[in-house]
């Protein structure tokens, strides 16, 4: 078992995207993607229309983390996989199936049932055991008021994670694809503050322009709006690039630290910008519920696989045995629900308006994204083996 795991620890810790990607769409674990694609928005409708109770609903949501978290946990073990993932004979593999098209439907129609049938009816069980519990009548009612506002509340862990997980994923791949350079600089604060402020404008003008003309009405709900959202982006960013002017100058004294400056000030700023695009979208540009449900639908994906990125960067594969390429999926989709699960309640739960919600998340997403900039190039000056230059 050592050897085991010193073999582990001795494999290369750089995992792509792509391989996560890969790992997450994996072909015998694919068909769990139907479970929170159906249920998330059928809970939604449930609670919306007073069929749940917000309390139901809201223990609806905890159980399908639940059932995915124990399906996670139950990928580890070779002797259950056959029942949480499918199992595909050798002539699947060469695609040598003589069977006809409608028996290959039947027979991956059953595969499906029978792998989803783990975590929903995991998930059920303790749906009925909370429901018994905490329900009017139940040992535990007094929690059945309070549960709702409890996972309405972990909205804002979402909003903070997205930013966190941008930070550790992209950030990180950033850092480690400059390497070390420390040969000295001569670099100008203002100079790349500059060309950090115009290339992100510049994006964020054509980004804006193209969004608030398919979904505007004209006026500031239209093309207009970005003449505000523009000068707002470039505002505050140059805001934290000059308070950040100290540190900033620390690291363009090297050349890997200018090259890092450049380019995580433009991605994280960039990324930030959208967030304030968004803000302004939903307070003061025209409402189109499909462009925002599927614009939170991506930015819920973006996060789970920035997420699963980062604790591959930083060896946790290695280091904890519960988060593997075959329990990525699983772990993924209770964040899924979880995130689901606190929008639901926002709008059901406590009766909140759906748009303003969302205006929220991204507002502190793009807070938490400008608050981090400072520390983001701090750990790259401190980070092992790493020492500012002396210019001299």
């Amino acid at each position: 078992m050592d050897e085991d795991s010193g073999t582990d620890r001795a494999e290369p810790q750089a995992i792509s995207l792509l391989s996560i990607i890969k790992d997450l769409l994996a072909k015998e674990r694919r068909s769990h993607l139907l479970s929170i694609v159906i249920l998330a928005p059928l809970l939604y409708g449930m609670g919306k229309s007073g069929v749940l109770s917000p309390a139901s609903c809201a223990i609806a949501f905890i159980s399908l983390m639940a059932g995915y978290c124990i399906t996670a946990l139950l990928a580890l073990d070779e002797r259950t996989k056959p029942w949480i993932q499918k199992v595909y004979a050798a002539s699947d593999e060469t695609g040598q199936d003589r069977r006809n098209l409608l028996q290959r439907l039947r027979s991956n129609a059953l595969h499906t049932l029978r792998i989803l049938l783990v975590p929903l009816a995991a998930a059920a069980i303790l749906f009925l055991l909370l429901n018994a519990l905490i329900l009017e009548g139940g040992p535990l009612e007094s929690v059945g008021a309070v549960l709702p506002i409890a996972l309405a509340c972990l909205f804002i862990f979402w909003s903070v994670s997205q930013a966190l997980s941008f930070r550790d994923s992209v950030g990180g791949w950033i850092k480690n694809r400059i390497g070390e350079r420390r040969t000295p600089a001569a670099g100008s604060v203002i100079r790349t503050a500059v060309i950090q402020i115009a290339a992100v404008a510049v994006v964020a003008a054509l980004v804006s322009l193209a969004v608030l003309s398919m979904l505007g009405e004209g006026g500031l709900n239209g093309p207009n709006g970005v003449f505000i959202v523009v000068p707002l982006i470039a505002l505050t960013q140059g805001g934290v690039l000059w308070y950040n002017r100290t540190v900033r100058a620390d690291l363009i004294a090297s050349e890997d630290g200018a090259q890092y400056d450049l380019l995580w000030g433009i991605t994280l700023h960039g990324f930030a910008a959208w967030h304030l695009l968004s803000v302004y979208r939903r307070l003061v540009a025209a409402e189109d519920s499909g462009f925002d449900l599927l614009e939170e639908i991506v930015l819920m994906v973006f996060t789970v696989v920035m997420s699963i990125w980062a604790m591959s960067s930083r060896g946790m594969y290695r280091n904890y045995r519960f988060f593997t390429s075959e329990t990525m999926l699983f772990w993924g989709l209770a964040f899924g629900f979880g995130y689901a699960g606190s929008v639901t309640m926002l709008a059901v739960g406590i009766e909140g308006d759906l748009k303003s919600i969302f205006a929220v998340g991204h507002l502190v997403t793009w807070l938490t994204l400008m608050l981090m900039h400072r520390s983001t190039c701090k750990d790259f000056l401190t980070s092992a083996n790493r020492a500012v230059p002396d210019p001299t």
